[in-house]
């Protein structure tokens, strides 16, 4: 997989990072993974709140989504320690939501 770089430039996805999808419903999260996967996306795990380190090991994570069923706390926790592990890292937060 290939991105921007922030100073523009095109870098490719390392073998030792991968995409996190964090969810309680595994359904839920092997739909998304397989979604993510699709794309040409590299790594790509999916994990409960309470898992995700175990899952990550020793890559680096180039993004996580959350999904629509954590808690407020779960999501907090799972925030806070994400940005502690690198707070550049992009999480991107799932919804419900079928309103448009």
């Amino acid at each position: 997989m290939s991105y921007l770089a922030p100073g523009g430039g095109i870098e490719l996805g390392s073998a030792d990072s991968m995409i996190m999808v964090v969810n309680r419903a595994a359904p839920t999260a092997e739909n998304l993974k397989e979604l993510i996967e699709f794309m040409d996306a590299p790594n790509v795990c999916t994990a409960t709140p309470a898992g995700w380190r175990e899952q990550v090991g020793e890559h680096r994570l180039e993004a996580v989504f959350i999904g629509p069923d954590l808690d407020d706390s779960d999501i907090h926790t799972l925030v806070d320690d994400i940005g502690k592990l690198d707070p550049n890292i992009p999480i991107i937060m799932l919804t419900d939501d079928h309103d448009a």
